[in-house]
């Protein structure tokens, strides 16, 4: 009952917040499907690429880690472990799916659960750390309040410490399971999972490699927001204004013939609408004889989708998504990066809450080659590997 109750709230979470955003920024069917008749699909077969290059760092993230413990599989086995998971974790919040399969099945090859768990514990830490390192560099750049960044540093450092005692103080995982009643019972594991991480001492390489693959991992995964947004013509980032526009019905169709995005300010009776303007796009609307009046307090100056933007909000827009409370960080995803764009003064619209969430689908649409190995995959492995397996694997 306790599971069906969280599983709801999560479904409302996830609903709740898109559907206070598409509601705030007055998205209707029409909306969608005019912005995707007009996308440009070249942009949105590069998005998939960004989440395929995201993939591959991601699984030499985990090969380095489990090479570092002498767990040698075959680079070919990693793939089809690593989108099954994916696939299987399509529905779970913070990848728990993901993470669970990839230690199931690596135990289940090399016959050494301890290692092949603590692979994926330690990846999860350096995966944190590598969010961390992007983090401390994007933070000055947002526009949050000293507390927040004050709680984040702290967040930091906890993540470190945990690490570095597990990695160079592992016996304290002995002497905390001493304490519990149930010791005897798990005296083997635990110990088994002390030398696993002291296992890691030796290997300072293997760990520096593995946070620089987890930058680029997230490099790739919130460039795929940047990538939406140019397949639905949201366009690069461009310095303007904030204006009130009278609507007339001949001024909507002079703003839509100019592509140019406005979302109507429902207190004045569908009578104004806000729009964000370029100095070019003023112009032009001066010309054709459209009312305006400058927002003077507007806190955006800018519109738009640029990259070094995506990259600013994309950690904290990731962090967002690791809270539990939606279906694999659905909606709050979306509620992040576009409330942290605001945050940074991008004046945000229509196409750009579609951008972000397309995230997702984009994201899911690579999981199918993830279903297909999961129905077709032999799960009958064998543990030995051959000689050429052994050099391939370690090369």
């Amino acid at each position: 009952m306790k599971k069906i109750l969280v599983n709801i709230v999560k479904v409302a979470v996830t609903f709740g917040i898109l559907y206070l955003m598409f509601k705030k920024f007055q998205i209707g069917w029409s909306d969608i499907t005019d912005a995707f008749a007009q996308s440009k699909v070249e942009w949105f077969l590069i998005a998939i690429l960004t989440q395929v290059a995201a993939i591959s760092f991601s699984i030499m993230r985990w090969r380095v880690l489990l090479n570092a413990q002498k767990l040698i599989v075959p680079f070919g086995h990693l793939v089809k472990t690593y989108l099954v998971g994916r696939f299987l974790g399509t529905f779970t919040p913070t990848g728990v799916g993901l993470e669970a399969y990839k230690a199931y099945d690596i135990a289940r090859y090399t016959k050494e659960g301890a290692q092949s768990v603590t692979v994926v514990f330690v990846e999860k830490f350096l995966t944190l750390l590598a969010l961390s390192v992007l983090m401390l560099i994007t933070l000055p750049m947002v526009k949050l309040n000293t507390a927040f960044i004050g709680a984040f540093f702290a967040f930091f450092f906890v993540v470190l410490m945990i690490l570095l005692i597990l990695i160079f103080k592992g016996s304290i995982l002995n002497s905390i399971a001493r304490m519990l009643p149930f010791y005897n019972k798990t005296r083997g594991p635990v110990e088994k999972a002390v030398e696993s991480f002291s296992r890691f001492k030796g290997t300072k390489g293997s760990m520096v490699m593995a946070i620089i693959y987890g930058v680029f991992v997230y490099v790739f995964l919130f460039s795929t927001f940047y990538t939406n947004g140019m397949a639905l013509r949201v366009g690069n980032s461009k310095p303007g204004e904030v204006y009130n526009v009278t609507l007339t019905t001949g001024d909507k169709e002079k703003l839509d013939a100019l592509n140019i995005e406005y979302i109507i300010d429902k207190k004045s009776n569908g009578k104004t609408a806000e729009v964000f303007l370029t100095a070019a796009e003023k112009e032009k609307l001066n010309y054709l004889g459209v009312e305006m009046q400058k927002v003077e307090d507007s806190k955006f100056d800018r519109k738009g989708l640029g990259l070094v933007d995506v990259l600013k909000v994309g950690p904290l827009t990731q962090i967002a998504t690791m809270i539990p409370l939606s279906i694999a960080g659905i909606g709050l995803r979306e509620g992040a990066f576009v409330g942290l764009l605001r945050s940074s003064g991008v004046w945000v619209a229509q196409n750009t809450v579609l951008a972000a969430t397309m995230w997702y689908f984009v994201s899911v649409s690579v999981n199918i080659f993830g279903a297909i190995i999961f129905l077709t995959r032999r799960t009958d492995y064998h543990t030995k590997i051959t000689k050429e397996e052994f050099q391939k694997a370690t090369t």
